[in-house]
């Protein structure tokens, strides 16, 4: 039954707290921002202590509820508080069906957090409701990469979850983030669960919740762009999903196998591949191989897979007609070796889904899978169905039924590492393809495995996560030629927009080309290497050299080469963006310019403007989407500031748009601005470039390669006709320009503080 008046014991603590209250509201402020939640709705509106409205209430109500399972959610009414202070709220809503929410709100200095639980301790939909905030908005994980642009306004999703949706199947949503930013009105927002999660962004109204539930636990972030991210990155650890520490290794060029050979590697092949690419001159410092280092004969029910760990195919099987070497990988130890030899660290595939036994639908075979299905089933390691027996999952890798290990038992996680080692790798890429994960209802499940592994110094490139990178790189979708490639772009551009600095766009070229290259198919591999080259990890796959043609092989190289010699430059700006939760290695405009109008409508299938910040000195925009093919020229809008072609050394003051920007295929498509700053590899080591170009006198901060130690550059506030830099001993020197690099170059060593002036 609703309250039509406080009760008495609700007045009475209301005199002895610092929380303001009539009739009708409670207010709480922290000094700059005041929180308003009305009694009769549980509307309730965030504003400055000025009066801006900055999350506005909405006038149906602010806190909505239903059974689980449920789509039809009404609103609910205060009907009592248990505790309150100037920044906290505590009590318990009730809907028009009796269902009894209790809530608990605190405002902090960049966050709002409300969570809330079903009073008997049960589940419920439940739901938080604003008034619209307007546009754009942009994040969600995968679930932002597919809408044909990166402006999310007007998007709905009331099953935000690892599953297919009436466009695409499940392998494209496996990182999954509701966590969205608004930065026109500098405002982000994130619920964290598990499960099914339900947002919308609209003119009418804002919501986010989540489907049949124990908790919702949300939070509204507020202030400038930076402040926002690292108010989420907190957010973040609290509920469990941190971030880990990336290494340096993963941004050097890497090799995936799959990208050449397909699913039917052997020895010999990728052996071969790699030390073709060497003697080339491309600098190969990691390489994965991701399937078919397994026993038995390929594409059968009974071949092994990632988790027959340890079980190689290197003994001669009696009789095989899959086409491929008997046996594949003859000789391991060489095999490993072969990459320890060249300086390059070894990946392997990785999934946590096992077959099933034969009674249960699975094709386990204990010659190829060995020992490890019977031994997790004994222990209780799996997931366990409603009936307490192991859950039967689909998966498109192994055949059959498929097991899933349990990650929330902590000794299953200790156990599957225990075994993974037993392949012997440096690290592993992280694929598990989970068909029906509704029914897992769990999108971080792949989470704990990731972060124990990063936790014992292996490389980890992540597919399937929530929320955060428990790993050194993400990985995208699949790419390959004949696909959607406006996607590539606006899905990486929304995984910024989510938090994640370390993206990897995949192999160049994609998979699956095959001799002879069509002209269009060679167009495509070098325009998607010039892109991959301006993005914060690159890895080959299918050798450029199979295009016959030595002018787009030149360009490949040219793209890898560059993308080489900036490999300090981005690893600092990946762990800038780890310290503090913004993702500083591939910043979208619209968060480097967030008050700039714009920057907010470029990047979507038909401008095709793909453009972003590298760190805090260099914009990129690469001419990529569906024409590549055809298109050499694109419109480039370059923000305030002047901006230096890498390339041609032509200063560009904007704010401004060129139209038709000339983007040949061999052109770097980068501009240097910003702070001025750069940092390359050269011979004879580290080097900074400065580039007078805005004279901000703002100090740029370079992390070394340990991920640790750093060096201050800063910079003059003035033009001049010369340029000094005082060094550590105090001396100081003047510079010489590099007029191939348009820039003035020293040498930099860690722990020092380097000092730029201008006369």
């Amino acid at each position: 039954m609703f309250m039509n008046k406080p009760s008495i014991s609700l007045l009475l603590l209301i005199l002895f707290v610092s929380c303001k209250y009539d009739t009708h509201e409670f207010v709480l402020e922290n000094g700059t921002h005041r929180f308003i939640l009305s009694r009769d709705n549980t509307a309730f509106q965030l504003e400055t202590k000025d009066g801006e409205v900055l999350l506005p209430r909405h006038p149906d109500g602010g806190i909505l509820l239903g059974d689980e399972g449920s789509n039809n959610l009404t609103y609910s009414q205060l009907v009592s508080v248990t505790a309150i202070a100037h920044d906290r709220l505590k009590g318990t809503t009730v809907n028009k069906n009796g269902k009894e929410l209790e809530f608990e709100i605190t405002l902090g200095e960049h966050c709002l957090q409300i969570v809330c639980q079903p009073a008997d301790k049960g589940k419920l939909t439940m739901e938080l409701q604003t008034g619209g905030i307007g546009g754009p908005v942009y994040g969600l994980g995968d679930h932002g990469g597919y809408e044909g642009r990166t402006d999310l306004f007007g998007y709905t999703n009331d099953h935000l979850i690892n599953d297919r949706t009436d466009r695409y199947n499940w392998n494209h949503y496996r990182f999954i983030s509701s966590f969205v930013i608004f930065p026109a009105q500098g405002i982000g927002q994130v619920v964290f669960d598990r499960g099914s999660k339900r947002v919308a962004f609209g003119q009418h109204g804002n919501r986010m919740g989540v489907n049949g539930s124990e908790v919702l636990r949300a939070y509204y972030f507020f202030g400038q762009p930076e402040e926002i991210y690292a108010a989420y990155k907190t957010a973040k650890n609290e509920a469990g999903y941190p971030d880990k520490k990336p290494k340096y290794e993963f941004f050097e060029i890497g090799y995936e196998a799959f990208g050449s050979l397909g699913w039917n590697t052997y020895q010999s092949s990728v052996e071969k591949d790699i030390q073709m690419y060497l003697d080339k001159g491309y600098p190969l410092k990691w390489a994965v191989v991701g399937s078919g280092f397994w026993k038995g004969e390929r594409r059968t029910p009974r071949e092994g897979s990632t988790t027959a760990f340890g079980i190689w195919d290197e003994e001669k099987a009696l009789s095989r007609s899959d086409g491929l070497p008997n046996p594949r990988y003859p000789d391991v130890t060489g095999f490993k070796n072969f990459f320890k030899e060249k300086g390059i660290k070894l990946l392997l595939g990785s999934r946590i889904n096992f077959k099933a036994l034969e009674e249960d639908g699975g094709n386990y075979y204990p010659d190829n899978d060995g020992p490890f299905i019977p031994q997790a089933l004994e222990r209780g390691y799996f997931v366990k169905d409603a009936n307490g027996e192991p859950g039967k999952f689909k998966v498109n890798f192994p055949q059959g039924s498929n097991y899933i290990l349990n990650t929330d038992l902590p000794e299953a996680v200790d156990w599957f590492i225990e075994q993974f080692d037993r392949w012997g790798a440096d690290g592993i890429k992280e694929d598990m393809m989970l068909q029906d994960g509704v029914l897992l209802n769990n999108d971080g499940k792949l989470n704990p495995v990731n972060e124990k592994l990063m936790d014992l110094g292996k490389m980890v490139m992540v597919r399937n996560t929530a929320y955060g990178v428990p790993g050194d790189i993400m990985r995208l979708e699949d790419t390959k030629y004949g696909f959607d490639q406006d996607r590539t772009l606006i899905n990486a551009l929304n995984y910024a927009f989510s938090g994640v600095g370390n993206i990897y766009p995949d192999i160049v070229a994609g998979k699956y080309l095959e001799n002879p290259l069509s002209e269009d198919e060679k167009r495509y591999f070098v325009r998607n290497a010039m892109t991959a080259a301006v993005m914060p990890v690159m890895s080959l796959g299918y050798g450029p050299w199979h295009m016959k043609s030595p002018e787009y092989e030149m360009a490949v190289k040219k793209a890898v080469d560059f993308h080489h010699q900036l490999v300090p430059y981005i690893y600092s700006e990946v762990q800038r963006g780890y310290d503090t939760g913004f993702p500083y290695a591939m910043t979208p405009l619209p968060l480097a310019f967030p008050k700039d109008e714009d920057t907010y409508y470029l990047a979507d299938s038909l401008k095709k403007q793909y453009s972003w910040m590298m760190g805090e000195s260099l914009m990129a925009a690469p001419l990529f989407g569906n024409d590549y093919a055809s298109a050499q020229e694109r419109d480039v809008y370059f923000p305030e500031g002047k901006w230096m072609d890498w390339q041609s050394k032509e200063v560009i003051e904007g704010p401004r748009t060129i139209k038709n920007y000339p983007l040949p295929d061999n052109k770097i498509p980068l501009w240097v601005g910003g702070k001025d700053v750069i940092v390359l590899r050269e011979e004879e080591g580290l080097r900074a470039y400065y580039f007078p170009l805005n004279f901000s006198g703002r100090p740029y901060t370079f992390y070394f390669p340990d991920g640790h130690s750093t060096a201050e550059i800063h910079t003059p506030a003035v033009a001049g006709d010369r340029y000094f830099v005082q060094l550590p001993d105090g001396k100081k020197t003047e510079l010489k320009i590099n007029k191939d690099m348009g820039g003035f170059g020293f040498s930099i060593t860690s722990g020092q503080r380097y000092v730029l002036s201008a006369e």
